[in-house]
């Protein structure tokens, strides 16, 4: 079983689409702060636990997933 951490800062009032996602907190507290801390939700670390390739891209692709997707940690 494969691993992907990423941090999240939920998008406020529009589709998760237009959310951040970053693979470092400093990054995403950067971008946030660049697009406006009012427009999103603090940063959220996330983890998503995967078999293989396919597995990953059937989450990524399918319809509920992708963006804030994974546990919090």
């Amino acid at each position: 079983m494969s691993t992907l951490t990423y941090w999240y800062c939920e998008r406020i009032g529009d589709a998760d689409a237009y959310s951040i996602i970053t693979k470092t907190k400093k990054e995403a507290v950067a971008a946030r702060e660049q697009m406006g801390e009012d427009g999103f939700e603090p940063p959220v670390k996330k983890t998503l636990h995967y078999r293989d390739a396919f597995d990953l891209f059937y989450w990524a692709t399918s319809e509920g997933g992708g963006r804030g997707c994974g546990s919090t940690i």
